[in-house]
């Protein structure tokens, strides 16, 4: 099964994912945990590049720098993995891409869609969307580090990327399942664990 987590700036996929990756560790399954960007080595260069505030870097070239560190993480992690018939969970991937530079920069999805298709991605089994209002999501990150290139842009910008993955649940229904991100961290872990067990029975709790 191969999962990723999304969401807006401080809603707790970090969280999230050690407490999947806990369960899953306890339960003895085989799986993989890993991100966007930055799982590979040329991803952690390019992760360097993106998330420095000092860098200006246009609409587009994020746009291929995300989609660079997508392609290597893919065929270097997320593919070999899955072959071996682990679990894998990734924090971060395709639907932040048309979060944050479509809506949030303002590149057109067909420019998207096209990348997509012609590098053909694969696509996730189930997406976790940790939905939160972005003013929570901003006062979460600032509170635990300096904030990012990203984390640095305007209200605004993270109210686009919130419209943008609850469109895409809206539009994939059986690939996604929205979360609550304003629960209690152990409450999200437990609905989700609930959740992915419909899919597979190996994630059911023991009593």
């Amino acid at each position: 099964m191969f999962i990723s987590i999304e969401g807006i700036e401080g809603c707790g996929k970090s969280t999230l994912v050690n407490g999947l990756s806990e369960h899953l560790q306890n339960k003895k399954i085989g799986h993989v945990i890993t991100k966007e960007p930055g799982s590979t080595s040329i991803g952690k260069i390019l992760r360097k590049i993106l998330l420095d505030k000092k860098q200006q870097i246009s609409p587009l070239t994020e746009l291929l720098l995300m989609f660079s560190d997508r392609l290597d993480h893919l065929e270097k992690v997320i593919k070999p993995s899955l072959k071996e018939g682990k679990i894998v969970i990734t924090d971060r991937y395709i639907d932040s891409t048309y979060a944050y530079q479509g809506a949030g920069r303002g590149i057109s999805k067909d420019i998207i869609n096209n990348l997509v298709t012609q590098t053909e991605i694969l696509l996730p089994d189930k997406t976790i969307l940790l939905d939160l209002d972005p003013e929570i999501g901003l006062k979460r990150a600032s509170s635990r580090n300096e904030l990012d290139r990203f984390e640095s842009e305007n209200l605004e910008f993270h109210k686009r990327l919130r419209k943008s993955f609850l469109k895409a649940a809206e539009i994939n229904p059986k690939r996604f399942l929205v979360i609550n991100a304003d629960d209690e961290p152990k409450k999200i872990l437990q609905s989700v664990i609930n959740k992915l067990s419909t899919y597979d029975e190996r994630l059911k709790e023991s009593y």
